[in-house]
């Protein structure tokens, strides 16, 4: 297999998302996203959203919130499809034709909408008294978590409620110390979801449910900060990656088996704030917010390599890192660069 390209693109500011998909780059900065030739590094296109706010890649449409605005972009060409008013800038959630955002209800609390993937036509809504969690859905379920503890599942054509988990049944003072529930990722039956603590812990945890029947299959006490949930901030430190979920908290990275929960714990070399992580070639790596990216081996948890992206200005978060052609690709600042798995050497030096 021939050796990948590298290559360096330019960004107007400091990268703060970074994902790949269907061989192209999406860069999030500040309020603009950038779309990159992954083979070359050319760039395709890039929209203003108007103020900072995630994204996600589907089907050949980008779904960018920012601006008081979901818009569904064109993820090749850039070309705005269309545009929902109302919501906010928490990452939308897609699958089976639908398009999931949370919007700010008429009272106090949040609203889940429903829209049709095509057109951007409300298909139907949910308003709840308590804040919404960032929705994700397989297509027939949608799943959202609340800010007194419960997490719903509903049916995605009409909204109506299939199953839930009320705040007791994770844990009995739960109702009394525990927090809202948010969702860490959906993956072979599995949900990934997070409780955070009012008190300290011990009480937080993360825990697989099983999506058909909203039965618990493990729970695992576990940290995991999501921040501040502002959306300069970057996404937060979770991702789905193969046999389990990945969750961070302040200086350690903790990988948990989708079968039992079974917990490795990777330490960073400073207890700060890390990217939603990535894994490459037996590795797993992650940037923190003291401008660092660490890689650990999957299997022991032992650092194989740091790099400084020297850079990132201060208070700006934790680079973002993916998967690009067997390559790992960082955002930083007024850059995208790569960085070599075997080395941790910076391509092109």
């Amino acid at each position: 297999m021939a050796d990948p390209v590298a290559w360096r693109a330019e960004v107007d500011g400091t990268v703060i998302r970074l994902t790949v998909a269907d061989d192209v780059v999406y860069a999030g900065c500040g309020p603009q996203i950038y779309a990159f030739d992954a083979a070359t590094g050319e760039e395709m296109w890039r929209i203003d959203t108007g103020t900072p706010g995630p994204f996600r890649v589907a089907d050949g449409t980008v779904y960018a919130t920012g601006g008081g605005h979901v818009r569904a972009v064109d993820a090749y060409t850039g070309v705005e499809r269309w545009r929902f008013r109302g919501a906010i800038p928490v990452r939308p959630a897609v699958a089976g034709g639908r398009v999931l955002v949370i919007g700010d209800a008429p009272r106090w609390g949040r609203t889940l909408h429903v829209l049709s993937a095509r057109n951007g036509a409300e298909k139907w809504r949910m308003e709840a008294d308590p804040k919404l969690s960032a929705p994700l859905t397989d297509g027939d379920l949608v799943f959202v978590g609340c800010a007194d503890g419960a997490l719903l599942a509903l049916r995605a054509r009409n909204g109506r409620e299939r199953w839930r988990i009320d705040p007791y049944q994770w844990h009995p003072e739960w109702p009394e110390h525990g927090g809202p529930i948010e969702l860490l990722g959906l993956s072979d039956g599995v949900l990934y979801v997070a409780g955070l603590p009012f008190d300290p812990p011990p009480l937080g945890f993360v825990a697989g449910v099983d999506v058909r029947t909203g039965r618990e299959l493990w729970q695992t006490v576990a940290g995991y900060d999501p921040g501040g949930g502002r959306p300069d901030e970057g996404d937060p430190p979770a991702a789905v990656v193969p046999g389990g979920v990945c969750v961070g908290e302040p200086g350690t990275l903790t990988y948990l088996s989708a079968a039992e929960g079974r917990a490795r714990q990777y330490r960073f070399t400073e207890p700060t704030r890390c990217s939603p992580p990535a894994m490459i070639g037996g590795l797993v790596c992650a940037g923190t917010a003291g401008q660092l990216i660490d890689a650990f081996d999957a299997a022991t948890g032992r650092r194989v390599w740091v790099v400084k992206d020297v850079l990132r200005p201060e208070g700006s978060g934790p680079p973002p890192v993916a998967v690009c052609r067997g390559r790992l690709l960082v955002g930083g600042h007024r850059r995208i660069y790569h960085i070599d798995p075997r080395t941790g050497a910076t391509i092109p030096a």
